[in-house]
């Protein structure tokens, strides 16, 4: 088996390939001066078990075409079998028609990625459990709950902690969390505007008055929810409130996001490579979950 690493989030790929104990290989990823890219992998694959890891974050359609592109190279070399890794799904938001007109932009991608030549498609906490089904190839939908549930135990007083789901969205999610961590529940109300994108929090189910929250979701994007669910939940008299995502797209930053707003700290992945992050930001790898994934298979 070997492993190949795309731009997005080579730093995953490269613990990946040292979980599974296997070569990463070189890639060659240049761009022509009209902008269209090109991949040239040196290496020998005929007859190999590949794994391409590719993050679909930003600048996300460069890198659905990087990835396209190093699957049908892998191909072309003969590989065996082609494993590919997509920690964080770009477009995966856009799951189902909000207003008419639009499109279902998962399933697009979906189904551009459903290479017959790919053996399995491996996804990261999805921000619906209905999104594999629109591959046409095998998938395996992975949860780093239980990631999050040992973080939680190590480092929190869980006499005086509660799970808070940061809409009606979230809610099996976080009532699952609380049940393995053995918490109170709460959930948030929340409207968001389909135009503008505008999060308005309205109302808090649940007791978190002078209590430790902790909101799960699964993704972090431009962070709105997240200033707006810490500023109701502080104005309702929490003790401290705690962000967990599983992916942490930070479209504009964290310092805003925990310097402003009276966060305590925010519990996330590499799932999407972090550059640059506040110091009350924690990430937790999640290499050994995806080796362990994939050793099941090759």
């Amino acid at each position: 088996m070997k492993i190949i690493a795309g731009t997005a989030n080579p730093q995953l790929a490269n613990k990946v390939a040292t979980q599974l104990q296997s070569e990463l290989l070189s890639t060659d990823c240049t761009s022509f001066h009209n902008g269209e890219q090109k991949i040239c992998i040196d290496a020998k694959v005929s007859g190999e078990t590949i794994v391409i890891v590719q993050s679909l974050n930003q600048p996300v359609d460069s890198n659905i075409i990087q990835l396209l592109l190093m699957v049908d190279a892998t191909e072309r070399l003969g590989a065996k079998q082609i494993f590919v890794v997509i920690p964080w799904l770009g477009y995966s938001l856009q799951d189902k028609v909000f207003q008419p007109g639009e499109a279902i932009a998962a399933k697009v991608i979906a189904d551009v990625l459903s290479r017959p030549s790919i053996a399995r498609i491996f996804l990261v906490d999805l921000h619906s459990a209905s999104i594999p089904g629109f591959f046409s190839v095998p998938t395996t939908h992975l949860s780093i709950l239980d990631l999050f549930v040992a973080h939680t135990r190590e480092n929190f007083d869980l006499k005086n902690c509660v799970v808070v789901s940061p809409d009606f969205g979230g809610i099996k999610r976080a009532r699952q969390f609380a049940d393995e961590l053995g918490v109170p529940f709460a959930n948030i109300d929340k409207r968001r505007n389909l135009k503008s994108g505008e999060v308005m929090v309205e109302a808090i189910h649940g007791v978190v008055k002078g209590k430790i929250c902790l909101t799960y979701d699964d993704a972090i994007v431009s962070g709105n929810t997240v200033i707006e669910t810490t500023q109701l939940l502080m104005k309702k008299g929490a003790k401290e409130v705690n962000i967990f995502a599983t992916h942490g797209i930070f479209a504009q930053g964290t310092e805003t996001i925990v310097q402003e707003f009276g966060l305590n700290s925010i519990v996330t992945t590499n799932s999407v490579q972090q550059k640059k992050h506040d110091t009350k930001v924690k990430i937790i790898d999640i290499s050994p979950q995806i080796a362990e994934a994939v050793s099941q298979f090759a």
